[in-house]
């Protein structure tokens, strides 16, 4: 049974978000990324706070622009 750890360190975080640890450690003194810190010195992260930090603003595409523009159209044409 494999018995895996839900947080990691700094560098593993760095290296599974694909960053320079000096950018995360950046990013950490600005606290625009969630992290432990349970002692008062080390800093852990939870795989699931990452994966959501990534996701969090999602860039569209451009047919769904396109389908959300000709929406738009054809609902301020019917409000006329």
């Amino acid at each position: 049974m494999e018995n895996e750890r839900n947080l990691m360190t700094t560098t593993e975080a760095a290296r599974y978000l694909g960053l320079k640890p000096s950018y995360l450690y950046k990013m950490m003194m600005r606290r625009a990324i969630p992290y432990y810190k349970p002692g008062g010195k080390l800093c852990f992260f939870a795989k699931a706070d990452l994966d959501a930090w990534l996701t969090r603003v999602r860039v569209k595409s451009q047919s769904e622009i396109d389908s959300e523009a000709a929406r738009y159209s054809i609902s301020r044409e019917s409000r006329k």
